[in-house]
């Protein structure tokens, strides 16, 4: 799968045990144990945060759209 500079799963072992997701505009919280043997290591985190957001209410307002997180990631990729 091409990488087209998204972090993947690998890019976070070692790192981080625990994934918390947020999202500061409807409130939603929750913490994961880094779900690599459900997705893989060279998923892209993206993946697993669009179905975290799925049911979202916000995900079809484009005016304000779900804009859930994961605060914990690295920075500077």
């Amino acid at each position: 799968m091409p990488r087209d500079g998204a972090m993947i799963f690998g890019d976070l072992i070692g790192k981080l045990d625990v994934l918390r997701v947020e999202c500061p505009k409807c409130g939603r919280r929750g913490q994961f144990k880094l779900p690599v043997a459900q997705y893989g290591r060279n998923e892209k985190l993206f993946t697993f945060i669009d179905e975290i957001a799925a049911d979202c209410p916000r995900k079809e307002r484009p005016s304000d759209p779900c804009a859930v997180q994961c605060p914990d990631l690295p920075k500077g990729r």
